[in-house]
């Protein structure tokens, strides 16, 4: 199995053994619930060798306990790293085969030295589901389904595989 595949199953898996904490605190004091998922996710991040980070842009979603940990995820390997192992435009073609022509594929982030990805799609509501692509991190402003999935794979493989594991 692919480590962002893995990575996802050891999160899912974590909070469905809090489940019952989750769904019991979240209605009387959602910053314990957040504070918790927190928890689990730096756990969970730890035994990868990064830094995995829950959010939830639209604060009503923290009562959405069962989507927890299948979207609006951020990956941080090296907050430092200010250029990609490989070129922006391998990149940006294997975004394309993976997501086709629904996708726009475009360069971001290009000041102080820095580089970027970002991967637009189409949304349900007029706001655009996005993935970004930095040299020491990558952001999934969407929910995960087998093709980000695959993509994640991808991307923890080729362009995220320095890392020193804890």
């Amino acid at each position: 199995m692919d480590e962002f595949s893995r990575l996802i199953g050891d999160l899912s898996n974590n909070i469905q053994s809090n489940i019952e904490f989750f769904k019991k605190t979240v209605g009387k004091n959602p910053s314990l619930a957040y504070f918790k998922l927190n928890e689990l996710s730096k756990f969970v991040g730890q035994r990868y060798g990064i830094m995995l980070e829950i959010h939830f842009p639209e604060q009503k979603k923290i009562y959405d306990v069962n989507n927890y940990g299948t979207e609006n995820l951020s990956i941080i390997i090296d907050k430092f790293r200010k250029s990609f192992p490989l070129s922006r435009s391998d990149i940006k073609k294997e975004a394309l085969a993976q997501f086709g022509p629904d996708a726009i594929v475009v360069d971001a982030y290009m000041y102080e030295d820095k580089e970027g990805v970002r991967i637009k799609f189409g949304s349900k509501l007029g706001e655009p589901f996005r993935i970004e692509i930095l040299p020491g991190s990558f952001h999934l402003w969407c929910s995960i389904d087998k093709k980000i999935e695959a993509f994640c794979n991808w991307l923890m493989l080729n362009v995220y595989h320095e890392r020193v594991h804890n």
